[in-house]
């Protein structure tokens, strides 16, 4: 009878520990802020409404450290300076000219907290890993990308990080983040 006390015990501070879908989702997303930055292929307008649209490799070195690497596009911003690459060339720019000049630590975290209606859409396997999708909605500036409305993301089942983040906005169009976690981000002035 006591052995069956203790298991039944176990058993049920296992479900009150096991985490929601929500909380799953956000931990994964805070991962992404503990890792220091990201590496990512991208498309769409990953620095939100009004922003060029971008097709592409970035690199982020939180807060203030970011190399896209676009088809149309491509810059450098660091805390010494800006640049962009015209025809080959690098060139010193204003960093106000540029669409993204920092992910604040900060705001990602009110974007995280903002993720709500959680639903587990299954699992996938995508190019980095096997991962649970999940559909939510979420205002601000998520670790990758500024979210307004639907998002979905794929989180590696074995780590815990983000696989793939994809944001449907009416004014954004659809912006896709597949993250690489394979390389570390690697932000270097010209």
């Amino acid at each position: 009878m006591k052995t069956w006390l203790i298991a039944f015990a176990l058993l049920a501070s296992y479900g009150a520990a096991a985490a929601t879908p929500e909380v799953e989702l956000r931990q994964a997303f805070e991962r992404v802020i503990d890792a220091g930055g990201f590496r990512a292929r991208v498309q769409g307008n990953v620095f939100g409404a009004g922003t060029p649209a971008v097709s592409g490799e970035i690199d982020v070195l939180f807060p203030d450290r970011i190399h896209v690497r676009g088809e149309d596009l491509e810059f450098i911003v660091m805390p010494s300076g800006a640049w962009v690459s015209a025809l080959g060339l690098w060139a010193p720019t204003d960093r106000n000219l540029l669409p993204v000049t920092e992910f604040d630590p900060v705001e990602m975290r009110k974007a995280i907290a903002s993720i709500r209606e959680v639903r587990v859409d299954g699992r996938a396997q995508t190019s980095q890993c096997e991962a649970n999708a999940y559909r939510f909605r979420a205002s601000g500036q998520l670790p990758g990308t500024a979210a307004d409305g639907d998002v979905r993301a794929w989180v590696c089942v074995d780590s815990g990080r983000v696989a793939r983040i994809e944001a449907s906005e009416a004014d954004n169009g659809r912006v896709v983040v597949d993250f690489d976690w394979t390389r570390r981000p690697d932000v270097r002035a010209p």
